[in-house]
């Protein structure tokens, strides 16, 4: 029967097949991937647009009706309240005090009734205003201050609103002024209320419609100053919604020319963003914008809603599209690796396996030639080759190479080097800052050493403990020294803190190197030797340098 390893396949050859159908494979699962995931996102961008405008709308209605209907309560108690025959009898007679009582009783009850739970009045008679229980001041209408007053004598309407700012409070006030009159229709005196604005407001704010999260929400008047906002501060300053939103303000505030009572308007606006940095970079900021009329405020209400691919893609169409790209390209990696294992089967690797246990020296070919395939695979994979701390090779793989590479260059007599690291009093290290940051220590260090090798045939292994080997072939002295300064410099740039040590604030490290052409008759050991007594020396002469030692090998 014919041995398998003499069937006539290169590794090269069968590589190269493998390496052509992940290719293809990968090409054409791209080629699917890509201009589905691009038309997936254009459909939902658009069927967001559409909800996005729809719930905007429906949004801005539904608050609207709310606030109005909140507003035409208070109004309707203030009505009544002006109506009440016995607050005009009070009106007419403010020094009754019998009737001054009955009255007072009265208005605390529609006081209860009022959402703020505050009422004022103030009768033409005697002009004393009233705000809750209390006597405030007497009105004089010589002063500017009764102005408000004289105006709604002046244009008895059956009720005014008027809103200012409290400085004191920092909250705007909603005053709605309903006046009294006489049987004979003559004008006896003023009843209302007081609403804090903002928490009357709040009433479209604690709602937030499902798929859409309002960026912000703006109340203003025809001139557009922002009447009540989320922000305070610009009630406060009585900012402009063209100072707040910029151009987006100004078309807002042109849209409300044309707009109809009760009308809902929307629009969407591209905002032209710089942003700044090392390299200035353009980012156009897409909103989609509601804007629609208070008729009872005299007011405008607008939502400013930003999107974002984020908004649409966070959908459950995007999960099912997610779900069945996976299983597009779990089928491909299930036909890549069918396809790979009918290239590659199990003995040639089995094979490649016993080769490279020969070549470290590792095991007998003989031992491993008589062992099944499972066997000498969990054996194998058992033997890892990488320190799992780190993430570079461990001492095995160290170890095993290093007698290749030293049998490889004696071919040639080529140079050779070895470095030894060390950290400078890592226990210390461990005992001041714990374990775990130790850990983070040794993988900084171990990360930062193997940046500093670029060629293909030079590596960094972890030798054991807090102690690192960087194998350099084809590499003289000059150039170890080299490499060894350049370790030196990059483990001081990472700027680790270590306050327990007596080299520096900060960890550093020391090294030990040797150097030689290598000969058939040096061991791997001898050269380790050779780095190892440098090290002491690094150490002994104060730690955070580099020596090296000449080589010397084993005398037998």
């Amino acid at each position: 029967m014919a041995n398998i390893f003499s069937i006539p396949i290169s590794r090269k050859h069968q590589a190269s097949m493998q390496r052509r159908f992940i290719v293809f494979s990968s090409i054409l699962f791209l080629l699917i991937f890509i201009p589905g995931s691009v038309t997936f996102i254009i459909l939902m961008g658009k069927i967001h647009y559409k909800n996005t405008r729809y719930e905007l709308m429906q949004t801005i209605e539904i608050k609207r009706l709310k606030l109005e209907a909140s507003l035409n309560s208070e109004i309707a108690i203030a009505l009544k309240m002006a109506g009440s025959p016995l607050i005009k009898q009070h009106f007419l007679n403010p020094a009754n005090r019998e009737l001054q009582k009955i009255a007072f009783e009265e208005i605390a009850e529609y006081r209860k009734a009022f959402a703020g739970k505050n009422v004022f009045w103030i009768s033409d008679s005697d002009k004393k205003y009233y705000f809750g229980d209390e006597y405030v001041y007497t009105l004089d209408t010589a002063e500017e201050s009764s102005l408000w007053y004289k105006a709604i004598m002046k244009n008895p309407n059956p009720y005014s609103l008027t809103v200012n700012f409290d400085i004191g409070i920092k909250k705007n006030m909603l005053w709605i002024n309903a006046p009294v009159f006489s049987n004979n229709q003559k004008f006896i005196g003023i009843v209302g209320t007081s609403v804090n604005l903002p928490d009357f407001i709040n009433i479209v704010y604690q709602e937030d419609y499902s798929g859409t999260e309002m960026e912000e929400l703006y109340f203003f008047n025809a001139d557009g100053e922002i009447i009540e906002a989320k922000n305070i501060e610009l009630v406060e300053n009585k900012a402009n919604i063209i100072e707040v939103l910029g151009k987006t303000g100004e078309e807002i505030l042109a849209r409300t020319k044309g707009l109809n009572t009760r009308e809902i308007k929307y629009f969407e606006t591209k905002e032209k963003q710089e942003i700044k940095g090392q390299r200035q970079k353009t980012k156009y900021k897409r909103q989609i914008i509601a804007i629609s009329s208070i008729p009872t405020l005299n007011w405008y209400i607008t939502a400013v809603c930003p999107t974002t691919i984020g908004d649409f893609l966070q959908t459950g169409m995007t999960i099912l599209f997610g779900i069945m790209m996976t299983i597009v390209f779990a089928i491909f990696v299930v036909f890549d690796i069918f396809v790979v294992r009918m290239l590659g089967p199990l003995n040639r690797i089995v094979k490649t396996i016993n080769q490279t246990l020969f070549d470290w020296e590792l095991k007998s070919y003989e031992e491993n030639h008589h062992k099944d395939e499972i066997k000498t695979l969990g054996e194998f994979l058992n033997m890892t080759i990488i320190d799992q701390l780190t993430g570079i090779y461990n001492r095995r793989y160290l170890d095993g190479h290093l007698k290749k590479i030293i049998k490889s260059l004696a071919r040639t007599e080529s140079s050779f080097s070895l470095l030894l690291v060390d950290i400078d009093y890592f226990k210390r290290y461990n005992d001041t800052y714990g374990h775990d940051v130790g850990d983070n220590c040794l993988r900084t260090v171990a990360a930062t050493l193997s940046q500093c090798v670029s060629r293909e045939e030079d590596f960094v292994a972890r030798y054991g403990g807090e102690e690192f080997a960087v194998v350099l072939p084809n590499t003289d002295k000059n150039g170890a020294q080299m490499i060894a300064e350049k370790l030196l410099e990059k483990i001081r740039e990472c700027n680790i803190p270590h306050k327990a040590s007596d080299v520096a604030d900060y960890v550093t490290i020391s090294i030990g190197g040797t150097t030689s052409i290598v000969k058939y008759s040096q061991y791997a050991l001898d050269y380790i030797k050779a780095a190892d007594k440098a090290l002491y020396k690094s150490k002994k002469n104060g730690r955070n340098r580099y020596t090296f030692e000449n080589y010397s090998s084993t005398e037998y």
